[in-house]
């Protein structure tokens, strides 16, 4: 089930079998979460890090008066919270966006993990300093970018993001995020998220169906949002 993990990794830098053999034996504890479950509290010391196996999950912040911010969206392959193995306490919540499978692992399991096999160490830090890249796009998109550019400039990379770890299907992905996940991703109304997404459809740029986001052409959406992937670290 870790497979889309791997698959991350050796964007950075092959694995050998046994390496590979040592992520897929790793210990941990599998739970399922319901849509809008929290999996972890902003201001807890954990002792463990959540691994994504399939659904979605994002990261936030609240406000004073409750407002809340998508600061992150988790796709299966990418540790929630690796950075809690060395950043304590966590100042910022999670919540499953769809109902998804999270594997925990022990942090001392990890530690245990990175001392056999010390190569692994240097695909783990690849790891958290792509979550900083993409952190820095986001920022960029949200103070530069139009409204229905934002949108497809996200619609981008999670077809990308999701296409790396092979969850791309004819074109199109599973895709549960409302209009309201997405205006607290994007720092807008749900009003203009429609717009953006009713945008995109009238320029045949996508399809947003049954829950299923379907790409027409990826070319044109890239161009459309004046996408750069370089940000991603991706390996053709």
């Amino acid at each position: 089930m870790i497979a889309p993990l791997i698959r991350k990794l050796e964007q950075f830098q092959p694995l050998s079998p046994e390496e590979r053999a040592a992520l897929e034996a790793m210990p941990s504890r599998l739970r399922e979460y319901r849509r809008g479950e929290v999996l972890i509290e902003a201001g807890t010391c954990a002792d463990e890090s959540a691994l994504l196996l399939r659904g979605c999950v994002f990261r936030f912040k609240l406000t004073p008066d409750s407002r809340r911010q998508i600061v992150s969206i988790q796709v299966p392959g990418d540790f929630v919270d690796l950075h809690s193995f060395v950043l304590q306490p966590i100042d910022h919540s999670v919540a499953a966006a769809t109902p998804s499978i999270v594997a925990r692992v022990p942090h001392r399991r990890i530690a245990e993990l990175l001392d056999k096999f010390p190569h692994l160490t240097r695909n783990l830090m690849w790891d958290i300093a792509l979550d900083g890249a993409i952190f820095r796009e986001w920022l960029v998109t949200m103070g530069q970018r139009s409204a229905v550019e934002q949108i497809a400039h996200l619609f981008c990379e999670l077809y990308l993001r999701l296409e790396r770890v092979g969850l791309v299907k004819d074109g199109g992905f599973d895709f549960a995020l409302t209009q309201q996940d997405l205006a607290e991703t994007c720092g807008m109304s749900a009003v203009h998220v429609n717009r953006s997404v009713q945008t995109l459809r009238e320029k045949r740029l996508i399809v947003l169906d049954h829950k299923r986001l379907t790409v027409l052409s990826l070319g044109k959406l890239i161009e459309f949002a004046n996408f750069d992937p370089a940000y991603l670290r991706l390996l053709k």
